[in-house]
């Protein structure tokens, strides 16, 4: 099937509403309330058109897409923020407000549209993220990864969960494909989302009532969330990995 990207001005309004779809269907609840990305993503789509690119097929359906922010860093890789996703989305936004000259691309998230999935679009949208790298002569592609069955393993330190492994390969899908695709893991970023708030607000996506303080699984995080009820309070810090694609090679 032939795959043509638009960026996200050039989408039709069904377009737009299959893209907010698989964003809800991508993403757990806890995610959807990041009080970064109810803040600062519609200055992504606005300031940043270009860098939002969707995989249109020939039904006109959106296969796919990824969000994409351009930013300035100029230290080692290896100092990339612990913030992670929180730090570059923000980061991007005040770059492009303090007209500061962008040099890498930082991927806020790949979807594959569920329809779609298993039939190696992420690798198309990948490769296209790198080429938008080259268009804008910029010098990375950088992306905080989300590992996808990481919410399995809530317990497990990110570190050891990294080098999980089954049948002697990597046991998380978004890893493995990120890696054959030829990115290289740079380190964790341990608190690339942050998000908080009191116990009502926890009620809410826990769907019960919290008495006591302590750590909470919540559905589809990665890692449990703090509550300490006589505070009125709680936060969940998630863990996410540093990856680089070198473009140029």
């Amino acid at each position: 099937m032939i795959i043509t990207f638009r960026c996200i001005s050039e989408l039709n309004i069904d377009q737009k509403d299959q893209y907010r779809q698989a964003v809800l269907d991508g993403f757990p609840e806890i995610i959807h309330k990041s009080p970064v990305i109810l803040k600062y993503w519609k200055s992504v789509e606005r300031y940043f058109p270009k860098c939002q690119l969707f995989a249109i097929n020939e039904l006109g359906d959106v296969v796919g897409f990824i969000n994409s922010i351009p930013f300035y860093w100029d230290d080692a890789l290896d100092k990339l923020p612990r913030e992670g996703w929180d730090w570059m989305l923000v980061k991007g936004v005040k770059d492009y407000e303090s007209n500061v000259k962008p040099n890498s691309l930082g991927g806020l998230q790949i979807i594959v549209s569920k329809n779609y999935l298993g039939q190696g679009y992420s690798k198309v949208i990948i490769n296209k993220a790198k080429q938008l790298v080259k268009d804008f002569s910029f010098d990375h592609l950088l992306i905080p990864i989300r590992p996808i069955y990481k919410s399995r393993h809530p317990h497990m330190s990110m570190t050891e969960y990294m080098e999980y492994r089954v049948d002697d390969k990597i046991y998380d899908p978004w890893i493995r494909t990120h890696l054959k695709g030829g990115a290289e893991i740079i380190n964790i970023c341990d608190k690339a989302m942050h998000i908080y708030g009191d116990l009502a607000f926890w009620e809410g996506i826990m769907k019960r009532e919290i008495h006591k303080s302590g750590s909470y699984i919540v559905k589809g995080a990665l890692n449990p969330v703090e509550i300490e009820v006589s505070k009125d309070y709680g936060e969940y810090f998630e863990d996410n990995i540093w990856i680089s694609y070198s473009v140029y090679e």
